[in-house]
């Protein structure tokens, strides 16, 4: 493969120097792999987005099925966990099948209400959502949480979120099965949301997290103490825009804000943010791919020069 791409920039090289004389040998080679690079780039790009565009399909079809079980048959479907892109894409498919975002017969939940990864539940009509929510803070549900301890030690930087969950899918487990991953503040242990049925298999095969060796018990959802901390952070930004409040609160430029929006990175209470104009609501929670998430609290006030004043959550 390697001897290929080699064949393709010198081929670009050769095209570069007939048709623009200005150019060295050497100039025209690493012009020519800048140019394969784009072009490689791009492709893999285009399969990207059509391997994504057949697992949105899927995933709405999948959707359609529970909730049509649920009601037919009369008893509680629910999918995987869910990242925030797929909850997004499971609203607009509810959305499209007549279905209110409000409605009774359907819920979000992912073993506590800060989660990130959720399960959508479509429910029967004698269930009730908090009888649903009751039922997976006990552990008699579809949601189980294992709390995961380093023996002598204390999970650090070196051993965290991404270990744990590398670690996991090392098993076999899908990512799917996979809620969130929690560590204590303190580093004593994380705490990791999965299926039920997944806790036995975890709790047997899961011995090292990193070169570190763990113990494992298995508790109920509402056993977990960790919990997110939020930092107050204000500042005052021209106008109460998604790509503004951005730029604020992860000291972005405002370009390379619009940058995250326009890649479909930016989520408002689940849905993916498409405009850089959106203005959220006091209230909402905003989320950034690879940046953090923080709730926008409101305005505080306005200058004489009309630069707005905000006040922002962020989650640390």
């Amino acid at each position: 493969m390697h001897s290929n791409i080699k064949c393709e920039i010198y081929l670009f090289a050769k095209v570069l120097i007939l048709s623009e004389k200005s150019l060295t040998g050497k100039a025209a080679l690493h012009a020519g792999g800048i140019l394969l690079g784009k072009t490689l780039s791009s492709g893999i790009f285009r399969k990207v987005k059509m391997r994504n565009r057949e697992d949105d399909m899927l995933l709405a079809g999948r959707i359609r099925d529970l909730a049509r079980q649920a009601e037919q048959n009369g008893y509680l479907t629910h999918t995987g966990f869910l990242s925030l892109s797929e909850q997004s894409l499971a609203m607009t498919v509810l959305a499209e099948s007549g279905i209110p975002q409000s409605g009774k017969r359907h819920l979000f939940y992912g073993g506590m209400q800060e989660a990130d990864r959720k399960v959508l539940y479509f429910l029967p009509s004698y269930l009730e959502a908090e009888d649903v929510k009751a039922q997976e803070d006990s552990g008699e549900g579809v949601l189980a949480c294992l709390k995961i301890t380093v023996r002598g030690a204390r999970f650090t930087k070196e051993i965290g979120h991404r270990d744990c969950l590398g670690a996991l899918m090392h098993l076999g487990i899908g990512r799917g099965q996979i809620g969130d991953i929690l560590p204590e503040r303190d580093g004593t242990c994380i705490w990791v949301f999965v299926l039920a049925g997944m806790e036995e298999h975890i709790c047997r095969e899961l011995v090292t997290i990193g070169r570190a060796h763990v113990d494992i018990e298995a508790a109920a959802p509402a056993a977990c103490t960790a919990r997110p901390v939020l930092i107050p952070r204000s500042g005052s930004i021209a106008s109460v825009r998604i790509d503004s409040l951005i730029a604020m609160v992860f000291r972005v430029s405002r370009s390379a804000a619009q940058e995250l929006v326009s890649r479909e990175e930016v989520f408002a209470d689940g849905r993916t943010v498409t405009s850089s104009s959106f203005t959220p609501a006091p209230g909402t929670r905003i989320s950034v791919r690879g940046h953090g998430k923080f709730i926008y609290e409101g305005e505080e006030k306005t200058t004489r020069k009309g630069r707005i004043f905000v006040q922002t959550s962020v989650f640390s």
